[in-house]
């Protein structure tokens, strides 16, 4: 079975101070695409348990995929047992998916261990893909 890796921000403040995090539904509604066809790891700079931004708990709280994905044992395990990026091998995967939010500009752009893995995902000839949040 192919194989995902969901890297999600660490960072949980802005740069003005406000709660931040992985924006809710852009990793529930991506995950439960795939996750019938692929094997899915989740990883962030500073390995397990990322946080969420609250602010999109509150606009999401009546979306049905975004509340099964915070209520799934699976989902919440992954979580707790996030990988640091500098533990993720590239050829243990097939893509990487960069769930989007207001976090990964802060600590994943410009990230000497981030930069350093999505190209090699790139040069390798594997898909590399983000939340649209990121990409703005």
């Amino acid at each position: 079975m192919p194989s995902v890796l969901f890297v999600f921000t660490s960072v949980n403040k802005t740069l003005t101070g406000e709660q931040t995090g992985w924006y809710l539904p852009e990793a529930a509604h991506p995950y439960w695409v795939l996750a019938p066809h692929v094997t899915i790891d989740f990883a962030a700079p500073a390995g397990p348990n990322p946080e969420v931004d609250e602010g999109s708990l509150q606009a999401f709280a009546n979306d049905e995929e975004s509340q099964r994905f915070l209520e799934d044992e699976t989902v919440k395990a992954k979580l707790a047992s996030a990988k640091k990026l500098t533990e993720v091998n590239v050829k243990d995967y097939d893509a990487v998916f960069y769930v989007g939010g207001h976090g990964p500009v802060i600590d994943l752009a410009d990230n000497p261990v981030n930069v350093k893995l999505a190209s090699q995902f790139y040069q390798a000839g594997k898909i590399v893909s983000a939340g649209p949040r990121w990409c703005r």
